[in-house]
């Protein structure tokens, strides 16, 4: 099974998926943001313009070639992503024939900054672009709101699945 985890920044993608693949048998972890930090002239934040959504974009596309060879190896999968509906169609498109779940986590605004709080790593501008972007997501299989769950609670919801 492959898992795409797509949310605001804070919004808990990379504990979750860490919690997920920890949980199975094989698991891998791909983390887009590293693959994205990959493409260093010029790297390209996704909110600086045109160039950001293209790096989106190639981000998208290498999680899909990383994921299918390890979904081959007999992994299970968690990518952690930040999808626009265009990125979402390049990852239904690339894992076509592979059995995947676009899960969008949807905590609230005042929940993601505050979970932002003291790591230093983007501004609140810069995560409120995100999250707005997020807002304007439709492309996902199921919505999990965590403003008030612990990571422990979003696996329970995942393992129903």
């Amino acid at each position: 099974m492959i898992i795409i985890l797509t949310g605001p920044a804070g919004s808990g993608k990379n504990t979750i998926a860490n919690l997920y693949v920890r949980s199975k048998t094989k698991g891998a972890d791909i983390d887009v943001d590293l693959l994205r930090w990959m493409y260093r002239q010029p790297h390209v934040a996704l909110w600086e313009g045109e160039e950001g959504f293209r790096q989106l974009s190639v981000g998208a596309r290498h999680a899909c070639l990383l994921a299918k060879s390890f979904s081959d190896e007999g992994c299970d999968i968690a990518i952690t992503d930040i999808l626009t509906n265009d990125t979402a169609r390049i990852y239904r498109e690339g894992l076509e024939g592979y059995d995947y779940m676009i899960i969008k986590l949807d905590p609230s605004w005042d929940e993601s900054l505050k979970r932002l709080r003291g790591k230093g790593t983007i501004t609140d501008d810069e995560a409120k672009f995100v999250y707005d972007l997020q807002l304007k997501l439709t492309d996902f299989d199921k919505k999990i709101n965590n403003t008030n769950m612990k990571p422990e609670e979003v696996m329970a919801q995942l393992e129903t699945e």
